[in-house]
């Protein structure tokens, strides 16, 4: 994707005040995204987007065809009979899912070394997340938090929520302006558990501190809940005889000479990985990483792939 830092605003003949050129560039930048998410989520297959939630009411809004993946359980056995092949039946609620996006924002997802910063690679992948949900007719929220939430909205429909919430993200990505050091994923749980309901939610975080609450273990219990990791791959190299001017870790605002591969918090991305298939485990939940040196498409379609397995288990 285009880099999400600021353009330079289009020439005119008028003269055009320092506000009105800020909020230009930002309709402009909220424009590019969209159209980046929306190019991702029609890259996937339908019925890539499944969840354990199911709309819990009996009006009856179509029958499709059963698409290879789901759970054989949503198969209608009666139409399947008379058609000759696998049909489910979908309901008006079935097809109104509540869908919380929640993106760190953290200091440490400012680091990158390739064409993307993990932030940005976060707000990518969000958007595409979020332009996938709303092709489907769900309902979309977000969550964007640090030690705090920065921004929320409640769930809504619609191309101008989308929107919304793309807006609100692109507002927030310049974390080294606020005075925050860490990432707590508990403050955007109780975040999301003040809406009443039960959701789908989309947590996306270099989760850089190992730092997986207890909390995830009741929060999964109500709501389908997936880990996206997102990650760049020199913080994770070995062997690099080299050295950065950087914050290394999250709670340490004073940048210090760094060796690079040598992260102090993460270790390698196997331990990383294991860290988090052996959480995800525990607590029933999907995850999937995403570095920033590939295609978002390439790693939602890997992970969609292993939420159909996790949710036919």
């Amino acid at each position: 994707m285009a880099r999400l830092s600021p353009s330079q605003p289009p020439q005119s003949g008028g003269v055009r005040s320092i506000e009105d050129q800020e909020v230009g560039d930002l309709l402009d930048r909220v424009h590019r995204l969209e159209l980046v998410a929306r190019h991702n989520a029609a890259g996937l297959r339908p019925g890539d987007y499944l969840t354990a939630i199911r709309g819990r009411g009996m009006i009856f809004h179509e029958c499709r065809a059963y698409v290879p993946g789901e759970p054989a359980r949503s198969i209608d056995w009666n139409i399947t009979a008379r058609l000759g092949e696998p049909h489910v039946k979908v309901h008006l609620e079935e097809r109104r899912r509540e869908v919380f996006i929640a993106l760190d924002v953290s200091p440490s997802m400012a680091f990158g070394s390739r064409r993307k910063t993990k932030l940005e690679l976060g707000v990518e992948l969000a958007a595409s997340v979020a332009a996938t949900v709303e092709q489907s007719g769900d309902h979309l929220a977000h969550v964007l938090f640090a030690d705090r939430v920065l921004a929320e909205s409640r769930p809504a429909g619609g191309g101008k929520q989308l929107f919304r919430v793309l807006r609100s993200i692109l507002e927030q990505v310049e974390p080294w302006s606020r005075p925050v050091e860490i990432s707590d994923i508990r403050v955007a749980i109780h975040a999301i558990q003040k809406y009443r309901g039960r959701f789908v939610v989309f947590v996306i975080s270099d989760f850089i501190d190992h730092d997986l609450p207890e909390d995830l273990k009741y929060f999964q219990a109500q709501h389908d809940v997936s880990l996206l990791h997102v990650y760049d791959p020199l913080e994770f190299a070995d062997d690099v005889p080299l050295a950065m001017r950087a914050r290394p870790s999250e709670g340490n605002r004073s940048p210090h000479w760094t060796p690079l591969g040598s992260s102090e918090a993460s270790g390698s991305l196997a331990e990383m990985q294991g860290f988090l298939r052996e959480k995800c485990g525990t607590y029933r939940l999907a995850f999937e990483s995403f570095g920033t040196h590939e295609p978002v498409r390439a790693g939602l379609d890997r992970f969609f792939h292993r939420k159909r397995r996790l949710l036919s288990a």
